[in-house]
């Protein structure tokens, strides 16, 4: 009893003694500097046509060996964001039925570059030594190769998403749309990225970057201005404040009103976010599609859709597992198993 109750609080002390998000904060510090973009508000009034594909570039900066993560690392953190903005998610089902009319697909793949900006090949994966130990979120070092980071490429045609060891306990942070481009983009502890066994709980499962991004297509935090409820989404109950842990169903707040402690946009730890709802959905596709369209303007990146090849029994199709482009001359095949996968092979 004492043992589960020591593990209990232990968990409670982890997740406030580490800032969640630095997004707000961050966004009240380049206006006062003057040097952000007043974001427009995004028009929900959207059509759909089909699957959105992103090409993202990650930019891994490291001291040492252990802030140099692997690739596997990087491909574990891309199927989690390719399944949270798509509904696919396994932990989906555990959606509270009290939500399950408003849960949103946002309709977004992300896929590693094929391309660099001038045109060679890519693996979508930069890696920079440094001289720096850790980077602050106050000064944007990371993202200037003359401080010891890594310029980004263009922000107009690609997602940019810096890796590196942040000072305190800041796991992620993020631009809102109408960011300067020379730093537009999300920045990520190398501890916090992706699944692996040794990532810290409770923020290993690759959740960080998911939030992360909301911000960077135009999401606010659903505790945002408190019970006042102005996120932006009129189906996000509104919550008085952040939810940290895994707090069981229901929760209440704000007169009494039934908390969405499962978004993604909450605080919670990993394992205990796991749904957008439709508003939010609806906002971060408006948003790509007016502020940030023209990372849709490029052929830097192709998701494969593999039902299309199912029925093709003549043929042996290469699937890059990331979704990318395989029909070129030249190809790169990356397979991440984190033990998970039921591999069959069926000869016919």
């Amino acid at each position: 009893m004492y043992r589960l109750l020591f593990f209990f609080c232990l968990s409670i002390f982890f997740s406030f003694s580490q800032n969640r998000c630095g997004s707000e904060e961050y966004r009240n510090m380049l206006i006062e500097k003057n040097i952000f973009i007043k974001q427009k508000k995004a028009n929900q009034n959207i059509i759909r046509s089909g699957q959105y594909n992103i090409p993202v570039v990650f930019h891994v900066i490291f001291n040492n060996d252990q802030q140099n993560i692997p690739d596997s690392q990087i491909f574990s953190q891309l199927e989690v964001l390719n399944q949270d903005y798509n509904a696919q998610n396994t932990d989906f089902t555990n959606v509270p039925e009290e939500f399950s009319d408003v849960t949103g697909d946002v309709g977004i793949n992300f896929c590693l570059a094929e391309f660099d900006p001038d045109g060679n090949p890519s693996t979508g994966i930069t890696r920079t030594s440094t001289e720096e130990f850790s980077f602050s979120m106050s000064d944007d070092k990371m993202k200037m190769t003359i401080e010891g980071g890594v310029d980004p490429w263009d922000t107009e045609r690609y997602l940019n998403i810096w890796v590196c060891n942040l000072n305190g306990s800041l796991l992620g942070f993020s631009t809102y749309p109408g960011a300067d481009p020379l730093i537009d983009g999300v920045v990520i502890d190398y501890e916090y990225l992706g699944v692996l066994i040794n990532s810290p709980y409770p923020y290993n499962l690759g959740r960080t970057a998911t939030h992360e991004l909301g911000h960077f297509f135009g999401l606010e935090h659903t505790f945002y201005a408190g019970c006042s409820d102005w996120d932006g989404c009129d189906d996000t109950p509104p919550i008085a404040t952040s939810t940290f842990g895994c707090p069981d169903f229901p929760q209440e707040s704000c007169n009494n009103v039934v908390s969405m402690t499962m978004n993604f946009m909450d605080y919670t730890n990993d394992a205990c976010m796991y749904m957008f709802t439709q508003c939010q959905a609806d906002i971060m596709l408006s948003t790509l599609i007016s502020q940030r369209a023209t990372l849709l303007e490029n052929s830097f990146c192709e998701y494969n859709n593999v039902d299309e090849f199912l029925n093709q029994k003549n043929l042996v199709k290469v699937i890059d597992l990331l979704g990318r482009d395989t029909n070129h001359n030249r190809f790169n095949i990356h397979l991440y198993d984190d033990g998970s996968v039921e591999k069959k092979y069926i000869i016919d």
